[in-house]
């Protein structure tokens, strides 16, 4: 155990300040989070993750982007997703053309586009997906 608490403090780092930490306890915690954060920003929304589901949260945040987005039309938006799980639904569901199929729907409804790009990661996804998530939302 004290070669491994050694090994370990000896690990490269990057100091963090708790009191800049918030910790979101359920997904509908991050939801709303992640929401009221697209509302406040001025200058750019980059967004991470391996899809946005074709559900209604998945379209609640795809709206509220999109409204963001022709509220202001110079703000700076785009959107990483999965490009394997973009192009179907989800595992033992019925067959369907995916979620990019409501990604392209958005895009049609609207004036100002929002740019969702698919990052082709695997073609095997047991062997990878896009593990990456995050968000940066810059309110000034």
């Amino acid at each position: 155990m004290m070669a491994f608490r050694n090994s370990f403090e000896q690990l490269p780092s990057i100091a963090q300040d708790p009191s800049k930490l918030d910790v979101l306890l359920s997904a509908s915690d991050y939801r709303e989070y992640l929401i009221q954060a697209i509302r406040e920003a001025k200058s750019r929304i980059y967004l991470v993750a391996l899809y946005l589901e074709d559900d209604e949260a998945g379209r609640q945040i795809l709206t509220e982007l999109y409204q963001a987005k022709q509220n202001n039309p110079a703000l700076d938006i785009a959107i990483c997703v999965d490009w394997h799980r973009a192009q179907r639904g989800l595992i033992g569901a019925k067959q369907s053309d995916g979620n990019a199929v409501m990604y392209r729907e958005f895009r049609e409804k609207y004036e100002h586009a929002v740019p969702v790009y698919g990052i082709p990661v695997r073609g095997r996804e047991v062997f990878g997906v896009l593990h990456l998530k995050g968000l940066s939302s810059m309110t000034r």
